[in-house]
């Protein structure tokens, strides 16, 4: 018959005589298949587009009316050739529908049951054509050398692959057919197309997800899923699948993902226009998991230095799962001796316990002393002070974890010990800034307890003079001051700096620190005269 197509006469005349003597061997059906067929060689060499487009769409309405025993993926691979994607999905849909006409297959779908499995096998047998020319499109637009569409003709470029692929999936996503919308949807998965999936638009697509996501390795379906509830602008349910992901438990996720996901999920949280209590609530624990997850990583990331440390790298790997915070103190920090992250744990916790600060403010300070002992001292002193400074900016606005007085004590004995010079401690209490006021009063206290340590050091007066660098500097500020304010200032201020004259002048030490103090005092009382 195919030696006659393209002469309509005869090819009609050979059907006619066919179906007269022998009509159970050439029915009906396969008169229709023989016009279609006839009508899809002719399209293919008509070079008028719309007479082309007429053939194509005739021989299409001819096939599904006898969808019964059609070669199917000939015929798909006939439609390639002239791009009419169109008709190869509406030729599958319809032969997957005529082996399934009571759509059994679809309840198989929502339930998972066994029973009936083949009808959906069958149905789904009938998409194949559709993936195995969508496969061809992808390769193509991706660049792939040599690849030609799954009829052998060669597209002109990428992008026009890509174009027809774009088509392609308009007319899948376009179908009422849920099974073949699943089919559909496991293909852009399998091949990671996700943002083509989440730019579906289709009532399918959620129950698809939630479906899936039941199912036991499930994580690539709950990333999709919370980039889908966004994209849907349901914050609430996308927050919540983020903070489920960020706490799954999975070695496939590391440290930095989960706190990706609990960052997300805050914003997402964020962006919810409800004001129901339970997501306020919600957001609330989001945070709370974000400062312990944020602590975690400052443990993770000080573990990875302790390089000779055996059980640090145990550690590590059991840190990239989410820890609650008492275990965060007790099996990492504390157990490593963390003394920087013991503190900040303590303040997130808001624990208060002075005694235990102190100790950890003690342990950190000479942690950084121990770990810069190879370094010249300038660059120690330097070290030292840019540990001061950012732990200083961080805590300072609680006294329960920035114990001033402890911690100018401290300081002065580091400073005094190590040859740094009287001005460094307060240089380096000024620099994050904490407030005159505040450091004169701590100075005062402690010159007032007259500790035997700094005689010890061979340094009776050193506070003194620490005193006289910081009343210095203070003064040397006042011109911002408005002059209304300046005066009573300055008047306290004197009284203070005569006071420590009179101090000492009636010491009965002799030194070079009460001699260096004893001048600088007397050279700021000469310089009130100024004001």
């Amino acid at each position: 018959m195919e030696r006659y197509f393209g002469d309509t006469n005869l090819t009609d005349a050979l059907c006619a005589r066919l179906r007269e003597i022998c009509p159970n061997l050439y029915g009906a059906a396969d008169l229709k298949t023989t016009k279609a067929n006839e009508l899809l060689q002719s399209a293919k060499h008509q070079t008028n587009k719309t007479e082309q487009i007429q053939m194509l769409q005739k021989s299409l309405e001819l096939y599904k009316q006898v969808t019964i025993n059609l070669d199917l993926a000939g015929i798909c691979t006939q439609y390639a050739s002239v791009c009419f994607y169109e008709g190869i999905v509406e030729l599958c849909l319809a032969t997957a529908e005529s082996q399934d006409n009571q759509n059994l297959a679809l309840h198989l779908t929502h339930t998972g049951e066994d029973q009936g499995e083949q009808l959906l096998v069958a149905r789904r047998h009938c998409y194949i054509p559709v993936t195995n020319t969508l496969n061809n499109l992808l390769a193509m637009s991706q660049g792939a050398s040599g690849v030609q569409n799954s009829a052998g003709v060669k597209i002109s470029s990428a992008a026009e692959a890509e174009r027809q692929l774009t088509e392609m999936l308009h007319y899948c996503y376009s179908s009422r057919d849920e099974v073949f919308h699943v089919f559909v949807y496991e293909w852009l998965i399998g091949n990671g197309l996700i943002s083509r999936l989440l730019e579906v638009k289709s009532s399918f697509l959620e129950p698809f997800l939630r479906r899936t996501a039941k199912q036991p390795d499930n994580l690539q379906i709950l990333d999709i899923m919370w980039k889908f509830y966004e994209k849907e602008r349901n914050y609430s349910a996308s927050a919540r699948i983020l903070a489920k992901l960020a706490d799954r438990d999975t070695d496939k996720f590391s440290l930095w993902d989960r706190v990706d996901y609990i960052s997300r999920a805050i914003l997402c949280a964020k962006a919810c226009s409800t004001t129901l209590n339970n997501d306020g609530e919600f957001l609330h624990e989001l945070e709370d998991k974000m400062d312990v997850a944020q602590l975690q990583l400052s443990i993770y990331g000080a573990l990875e230095q302790m390089t000779e440390n055996q059980g640090a790298a145990a550690a590590l790997k059991s840190l990239n799962t989410l820890v609650d915070i008492s275990t965060l103190y007790s099996e990492y920090a504390e157990k490593f001796g963390l003394a920087e992250c013991q503190l900040a744990i303590v303040h997130c916790a808001g624990h208060h316990d002075p005694m235990l600060v102190q100790k950890l403010w003690r342990e950190l300070l000479n942690q950084e002393l121990s770990g810069g002992a190879h370094l010249p001292m300038v660059s120690l002193m330097n070290n030292l002070r840019s540990k001061v400074e950012v732990l200083g900016r961080t805590y300072q606005s609680s006294e329960k974890f920035f114990p001033l007085q402890f911690l100018v004590q401290q300081l002065e004995v580091i400073a005094c010990k190590g040859g740094w010079g009287e001005g460094w401690t307060v240089e380096t209490l000024l620099s994050i800034p904490v407030s005159y006021p505040a450091l004169h009063s701590t100075y005062a206290s402690l010159i007032q307890l007259k500790l035997p340590c700094w005689a010890q050091f061979g340094q009776p007066y050193h506070l003194h003079i620490a005193m006289s660098l910081l009343l210095t500097s203070y003064v040397q500020h006042l011109n911002s001051v408005p002059l209304a304010e300046r005066k009573p200032m300055l008047s306290s201020i004197q009284d203070i700096i005569d006071a420590y004259v009179v101090d000492l002048q009636a010491s009965t030490t002799v030194g070079s620190d009460v001699t260096s103090a004893l001048s600088r005092f007397k050279a700021l009382q000469a310089g009130f005269n100024r004001y």
